[in-house]
């Protein structure tokens, strides 16, 4: 038992210092230099808290106060200002969005559901997107605005304080529990109204939807339900979005997907393939498979 323990603690070790390896890698590449060498000299400076806490945060923390840039894939910047920084190594150097493939489509849409302080919702508009941004949490908004004046993009971006989902239906999701939502960072008591994909399609008079973005905590099983997600799904290219068991079935999304045409891959949270119902499912990504003529 003793041995098999070890083993166990062993191998996390193991996979613990490999990701830390490629997050290191990870920012040398997209960091631009001078924030780079701020993480490094934060990673060095904090070497004892990342060895005993096996987390990079001691590293990140050298952002928080003067902010940080980074390259895009499309070979842009993106300026985040320090309390933006919490996230970038996840979103920017890991590239957890887009990291299968998927591409921001400069001229076309992209809707960003879940977004949060607004980090990819600039990426996306710093590489020349026209964006509809949905965040619940009301007090995200004048962060969004803030990130998107920096970089200069606001005129790219329209946003939506709201919950995406069914309206009419039945909350999923964090959303769904009322001391969850009352104990979130940016919310207030009320939830915000309900928005549905077809109804911002017909606001913004949204012919096709370039990437479609989710990290919506859980309701994503609510958002794809089969019969409302059928109207609106063929309309979309590309999907990539963050899942969470615990609240549906991962593998009914992918079939569904499947059914309208999308090539799907669930990967954990390192970016290696997974099946849909594997206990480590974290993302799943998604692209309109080419139409033979």
């Amino acid at each position: 038992m003793q041995s098999a323990t070890g083993g166990a603690m062993r191998r996390r070790w193991y996979e613990n210092l490999a990701r830390a390896v490629n997050d290191v890698h990870s920012v040398l590449r997209v960091a631009r230099p001078g924030s780079a060498l701020r993480w490094l000299a934060g990673l060095a400076a904090g070497t004892p808290e990342v060895v005993r806490s096996g987390s990079l945060r001691a590293a990140d923390l050298a952002w928080q106060r003067p902010g940080a840039r980074f390259r895009t894939p499309g070979g842009r910047i993106v300026a985040l200002p320090g309390d933006h920084t919490a996230g970038a190594r996840e979103m920017y150097c890991r590239n957890v969005y887009l990291r299968t493939g998927l591409r921001i489509p400069a001229g076309g849409w992209v809707v960003d559901l879940g977004a949060n302080a607004g980090l990819f919702t600039v990426l996306a508009a710093v590489e020349g997107a026209r964006v509809v941004a949905v965040e619940a949490q009301q007090g995200f908004a004048p962060e969004i605005l803030r990130v998107l004046a920096l970089n200069q993009v606001q005129g790219r971006v329209h946003l939506e304080t709201a919950l995406a989902g069914v309206p009419g239906r039945a909350l999923v999701g964090v959303v769904a529990d009322d001391q969850r939502w009352r104990s979130a960072s940016h919310a207030t008591p009320e939830r915000p109204d309900v928005v549905a994909v077809p109804e911002l399609l017909r606001r913004y008079r949204i012919d096709r939807i370039g990437l479609l973005k989710m990290d919506i905590e859980g309701s994503e099983f609510w958002l794809l339900e089969p019969d409302s997600a059928a109207a609106w799904l063929p309309r979309v290219d590309q999907l990539t979005m963050e899942v969470h068991p615990e609240f549906g079935e991962v593998p009914r999304l992918a079939g569904l997907l499947a059914q309208h045409g999308f090539a799907v891959t669930v990967t954990d949270n390192d970016g290696r393939a997974v099946a849909a119902g594997a206990a480590g499912a974290a993302y799943l990504y998604a692209a309109q498979r080419p139409q033979h003529q």
